[in-house]
């Protein structure tokens, strides 16, 4: 008598995990890109303390020397962290090693935000998760004026090792760390909402941000 129980409730569970599939309580992870990260304290191409909680996914990222001799690349990071306290603590990081805050725009559960020294340029871009935020730190010298679009792969490529230093942009890099980082349902290539003002001064308090 005991198994028919046994079986019958099997089956009655076998029923209810399908049924949590269909109404999409799925396990948030299973489909995470994001593995093999470990504990960081500082950014390796910024050279700035990233905030606490968060890892670093060094095969979703890549690192070379630019014409300059600096370091750059794609630094990918992840943590249970508020997205605008972390932006808080990176722009505390940049201002006080020289960078200048250019670009400043948020857009519900993303951020984005373009610093400056001398010829290099950072870009943070922050995605706020269910559970976790991803950072994903590119740095790179500026280009001159009027320089070309580098070569670009053709898209679903996946080796592109030999493009990330051909001319010092970020074009050489077809992993960027697993995720869909364009805006959704904005145009990611407006100039027009800049606020390069909110900390270019280099003495401002905090982050200034434009709402999309």
């Amino acid at each position: 008598m005991r198994r028919p129980l046994v079986i019958i409730a099997l089956l009655a569970l076998l029923a209810t995990l399908s049924g949590c599939a269909t109404i999409g309580l799925e396990n948030p992870f299973s489909n995470d890109p994001l593995t093999g990260g470990t504990d960081t304290t500082t950014s390796l191409l910024l050279g700035v303390p990233t905030p606490a909680g968060m890892q670093r996914y060094g095969s979703h990222g890549f690192q070379d020397f630019g014409p300059g001799g600096g370091r750059q690349g794609l630094e990918v990071l992840r943590g249970k962290v508020d997205t605008g306290f972390a932006a808080q603590i990176m722009y505390s990081g940049l201002q006080s090693q020289g960078w200048q805050l250019r670009l400043a725009l948020r857009k519900g559960a993303r951020a984005v935000y373009v610093y400056d020294r001398g010829s290099t340029m950072a870009v943070l871009s922050f995605d706020s998760q269910t559970l976790l935020t991803v950072l994903n730190i590119w740095v790179a010298d500026r280009l001159p004026d009027g320089s070309p679009l580098p070569m670009q792969d053709a898209a679903g490529s996946s080796g592109n090792s030999d493009g990330a230093g051909s001319s010092g942009g970020m074009g050489g890099s077809g992993d960027a760390g697993g995720m869909n980082t364009a805006p959704q349902g904005g145009q990611p290539g407006r100039s027009g909402g800049t606020s390069g003002s909110g900390g270019s001064g280099g003495s401002s308090g905090g982050i200034q941000e434009r709402n999309l």
